[in-house]
């Protein structure tokens, strides 16, 4: 088919495909920059993973400061502090009230926005991308750009293109888990706690649960026997109202502006683990929503504080932790992440652990970390530049990292600033007449600091 000849829906400078955290944040930075914006995003709202699959809370760096690399960050922070939506640091945060946030805010900044419309194919030529093929309520159409930032969370338009990429643990071939994650509203948050310290005592465990003093609780439970709540898991296992499976991954956290709500991180899928498989995306979302509410039916069964408690929401995205790494002008490897390699055009700094659930790490050939004194990672601008491409960009999970270095990457506050990044080096690269791997990465970072980004420099 010769989708040139496609009616054109809209045409701009620099066309933001996936409305996602990195999206967002590329959209509001390329704007800022002066640039003519467009955000194409098939849900019905931005922030993807943050606010449509209920991700929350933002990671911390494990960086003294907790730098977050990214200017638009403390705008996003502040905004949502000032609605009581989220913590004093911004990490805990409303995902319901993010929405409207990052909004308003591309819309403040200039940003055109169009939601409700999938990106299906591409347009290609000499390795510069033309044009994105989108299907929405008028069709199929085409969306004319300048400058592309693939912001997909699985590297979509890179592919469609034709990019290289890498996909799966190299070992096994298989993805991390995925999960579906809900809330559940009306709990009585101090009865709760006060459970919690009740298990404490006839167990003797203090492993993956607490109530604080100023009333917030927590919850955990895996495999094994070492867990607060094992104990009672394994009693509503042994009479059927759960499976292994429910114990094999729970974890909730309490939502800031939702005073009696809890937002878990599960249930979690460990075999059909492929986000780019709508089959794997379909069955974790039929059985995903069984298994929450067997959970909601445990809750209430065996847990004190749930009696009256019900599901408010359960994320309309599927959780996925890793898909597909694009092929860049410089792939991050496990090596530098663990000797923690710095970099002159670095954009973000991180020392968030390797993540890769249900994986026994063997790093016995990497050599000891780089003894600077700075204990962190740097991720370089060139793991944003699409390698083979004239004017394309990778954002987010996906960007240029190999498989044990992307499940520590893959965390909020590196996509905020791999997204920040990218839309900043396609205004530069607009600006200048030149190519996005001619784009100086220091140049990149000097406008992020300008603008009140946060580095330890």
């Amino acid at each position: 088919m010769d989708y040139t000849k496609l009616p054109v829906f809209a045409e701009a400078e620099v066309v933001v495909c996936g409305g996602g955290t990195a999206g967002a944040f590329a959209a509001k930075a390329a704007a800022d920059m002066g640039r003519d914006v467009l955000i194409v995003e098939q849900f019905g709202s931005l922030g993807g993973t943050a606010t449509n699959g209920l991700v929350l809370p933002i990671m911390h760096t494990h960086i003294p400061q907790n730098p977050q690399c990214s200017y638009i960050s403390n705008i996003v922070r502040d905004k949502m502090i000032a609605l009581g939506a989220a913590s004093a640091n911004g990490a805990n945060f409303d995902p319901l009230v993010l929405k409207a946030v990052l909004e308003g805010m591309c819309d403040e900044a200039g940003v055109k926005i169009l939601l409700h419309t999938f990106i299906a194919e591409t347009v290609v030529n000499d390795g510069k991308l033309e044009a994105i093929v989108v299907a929405n309520k008028n069709g199929l159409g085409i969306i004319k750009g300048k400058m592309f930032i693939d912001a997909t969370g699985d590297g979509d338009i890179c592919v469609r293109a034709g990019a290289g990429y890498t996909k799966g643990n190299p070992e096994t071939g298989k993805n991390q888990p995925i999960s579906l994650r809900y809330m559940v509203s009306n709990v009585d948050i101090d009865a709760l706690g006060m459970f919690i310290k009740e298990l404490m005592e006839k167990s003797g465990k203090n492993s993956g649960a607490s109530y604080d003093a100023d009333g917030s609780v927590y919850v955990a439970c895996c495999a094994g026997d070492k867990w607060t709540f094992s104990d009672v898991f394994d009693e509503a296992i042994a009479n059927g109202d759960l499976t292994e499976d429910d114990k094999a991954y729970w974890q909730g956290f309490m939502v800031t502006g939702r005073k009696h709500t809890l937002a878990f991180n599960n249930p979690e899928f460990f075999d059909e683990t492929d986000g780019t498989d709508p089959t794997h995306l379909t069955k974790t979302q039929i059985a995903g929503k069984q298994r929450i509410l067997r959970q909601l039916q445990f809750y209430k069964k065996y847990l004190k504080g749930f009696e009256n408690a019900y599901v408010s929401d359960i994320a309309a995205m599927v959780g996925i932790r890793e898909s597909r790494n694009i092929e860049t002008e410089y792939v991050l490897s496990a090596s530098d992440l663990l000797r923690r390699v710095k970099f002159d055009d670095m954009f973000c700094q991180s020392n968030y652990p390797v993540d890769i659930h249900g994986k026994v790490l063997h790093c016995e050939n990497i050599k000891e970390p780089v003894d600077d004194g700075k204990p962190w990672y740097e991720i370089p601008y060139r793991s944003l530049v699409v390698k083979g491409f004239d004017n394309l960009f990778i954002t987010g999970r996906c960007l240029g990292a190999e498989f044990l270095a992307q499940s520590s990457l893959r965390v909020q506050h590196s996509c905020r600033a791999s997204g920040e990044a990218a839309g900043i080096a396609s205004a530069i690269a607009l600006d200048k007449g030149i190519l996005p791997r001619e784009v100086d990465g220091k140049e990149v970072r000097g406008i992020m600091i300008e603008k009140g980004a946060h580095f330890v420099l």
